[in-house]
């Protein structure tokens, strides 16, 4: 059955049903309820990005042992677990938790920062006073095709791995030094050397 307007031509539906409109209003009306979701049940974190050079880049191994970090954190709100302190016993020996998932908002992340997170950033979590480095990021979870939410997977920052030196040790090069880690530590292997490495390489 056609339907007519009262100048008899056909009536014609406007407007659109279409949900693909990424200058939809409603998207940053969702940005905005779950960004204040995670502020009222997440936590504030403090992130650093990094700062490569290119002349600090090693040309066999394509990478930056000697990275720098911006001096001015940005303050984010984000959803994470804390790590538990448990050891686990695995194939390989105890280990712990070193990896951590964070969750923001993309668009508030966004008007933060200006662009996504750089692998290689540093994230501080006042929580518990940790630092954390970026190993990869992900989208998480969309409204109306617009990005919703933006997962980061964390692993905990060793210093000693991402600077190039060792923490909390007092370098003392002497031949007793040397002979008590070679033949009296009952941990003679690869680390044993490596240690020694790092010590002679500061």
């Amino acid at each position: 059955m056609t339907l007519y307007n009262s100048d008899g031509t056909p009536y014609k539906a406007s407007g659109t049903i279409q949900q693909f409109d990424p200058n939809n209003p409603d998207l940053c009306l969702f940005n905005q309820w779950d960004q204040e979701a995670i502020k009222q049940g997440g936590s504030p974190i403090y992130y650093y990005e990094v700062i490569i050079s290119s002349a600090n880049i090693d040309p066999t191994w394509l990478e930056a042992r000697n990275k720098l970090y911006s001096p001015n954190p940005v303050e984010l709100w984000c959803f994470y677990e804390p790590a538990s302190s448990a050891a686990e016993q695995g194939l390989y020996g105890v280990d712990s938790p070193d990896e951590m998932i964070f969750e923001f908002n993309y668009q508030a992340f966004l008007d933060a920062v200006g662009h996504p997170p750089r692998v290689g950033s540093r994230l501080f979590t006042p929580h518990k006073r940790e630092n954390w480095i970026i190993i990869n990021r992900k989208d998480s979870e969309f409204k109306m095709w617009g990005q919703l939410r933006l997962q980061v997977l964390a692993q905990r920052f060793q210093e000693s791995v991402y600077l190039g030196r060792m923490v909390g040790v007092i370098v003392d090069l002497n031949v007793s030094f040397i002979t008590h880690i070679i033949f009296k530590s009952s941990f003679y292997t690869f680390e044993c050397f490596q240690t020694l490495f790092n010590f002679f390489r500061c």
